[in-house]
């Protein structure tokens, strides 16, 4: 019997095993995927930005704990998380945008977070090669990026020499026992029991907890990035801008990642999602408008993951109406730079009590809703 299962192999679910092992928990940590981070998967679908700055006020505190985890956590997980720290440059390229810029920093600046307004010589000092039309900016020099894959696998590995039971490619269903999640079910019919089982399954919390009676305003959406062949290293910063569905970098290798919310299409069967031609498109000449140098690029690869979106962007984490059961979901796109951190605060608030940094984002803080609302929310069109 474990102390604790998890469900869910990307770079939350992984990020919490690890930590309630480190804090001596006895773990099993569950994947349907033979992979740690795979297709169709939000972490396998993530742009890799460390992005403190632009978030909501209840991630604040988090995010800031966790930008100072990200500078060693490659030495702590004994990993190669191909992380660099190039910041992150939020731009203005019209007068009418430059007040999102002025509210962002000042938004940020009052939460204590170290970011800073560029313009003029210094902006063109932090990104050479960007549109003459960028005016102004937000900077925050000490975000950057990391490989989610990566990452995910790192988290796994280093619960497991912690002593955690990793168990990859098989599904897995919530065992129930006097109205109490007492473990799982898994496809080959092995019973795995736990004092409390924790769902951090992403889109696919939906089905497994309908199956339990829970509907939550949540909603799956297919998100698709872009890689580019590779090109002399000319571009450090993360860059997203103001008026655009875009999030811009340039690994370490040289290549061009383009993300943002750009809008797959399901995939005709199950939970997955396919690529819209019309979006690549749109997507890549967004991205060439910001940095010029992408028009002499070539596309090499365009791939899309599933994420789970929440009525507020938030996402919901802690315990559910179901005793022994927690969730851990809805990061709606952006959970990786927290990943971290929502680890250690979920082992606190599982093994010491509340953690009063997770409040903001209980499971029934919507509660009473009106369902017309919801309805609304989970079927809004796919489009972009």
């Amino acid at each position: 019997m474990s102390d604790v299962i998890v469900i869910g192999g990307g770079v939350i679910g992984t990020s919490i095993a690890y930590h309630l092992a480190r804090d001596g928990a006895n773990v099993t940590l569950l994947d349907q995927a033979f992979d740690a981070a795979t297709k169709p998967a939000a972490t396998w679908a993530s742009a890799g930005g460390l992005r403190s700055q632009g978030r909501h006020a209840e991630d604040q505190p988090i995010t800031k704990l966790a930008a100072a985890r990200w500078k060693t956590l490659s030495e702590e997980l004994d990993a190669d998380l191909e992380a660099s720290f190039g910041g992150h440059l939020h731009i203005a390229e019209i007068e009418s945008e430059v007040p999102v810029i002025e509210q962002r920093f000042a938004s940020d600046t009052a939460a204590g977070l170290p970011i800073e307004r560029v313009e003029g010589n210094r902006l063109r000092a932090i990104a050479p090669a960007l549109t003459e039309n960028a005016i102004v900016g937000a900077y925050t020099a000490g975000d950057g990026q990391a490989h989610p894959g990566r990452t995910a696998r790192a988290f796994a590995r280093a619960a497991a020499r912690l002593g955690t039971k990793t168990i990859f490619g098989q599904a897995a269903t919530v065992k129930m026992d006097g109205g109490k999640a007492s473990g799982v079910v898994l496809a080959d019919g092995t019973i795995l029991s736990s004092d409390q089982l924790i769902l951090a399954t992403g889109a696919w919390s939906i089905d497994l907890l309908s199956k339990l009676g829970i509907a939550l305003p949540l909603r799956w959406r297919g998100l698709q990035m872009l890689l580019s062949d590779m090109a002399e290293k000319m571009l450090a910063p993360t860059v997203t801008a103001v008026g655009r569905n875009l999030s811009l970098k340039q690994t370490p290798s040289g290549e061009f990642m383009i993300g943002g919310r750009w809008i797959a299409a399901p995939a005709p069967t199950g939970i997955g999602s396919n690529c819209v031609d019309a979006h690549v498109a749109r997507q890549w000449s967004g991205a060439a408008a910001v940095l010029p140098a992408l028009r002499s690029r070539k596309l090499a690869q365009a791939w899309s993951g599933v994420e789970a979106q929440s009525i507020d962007s938030l996402p919901f984490i802690g315990r559910t109406r179901i005793g022994g059961l927690y969730l851990a979901a809805g990061f709606s796109n952006h959970g990786f730079q927290i990943s971290p951190q929502i680890g250690a605060c979920v082992a606190s608030d599982i093994l010491t009590g509340q953690e009063p940094l997770l409040a903001p984002f209980a499971p029934h803080r919507h509660d009473g809703i009106d369902p017309a609302k919801v309805a609304t929310f989970v079927a809004e069109p796919i489009a972009c």
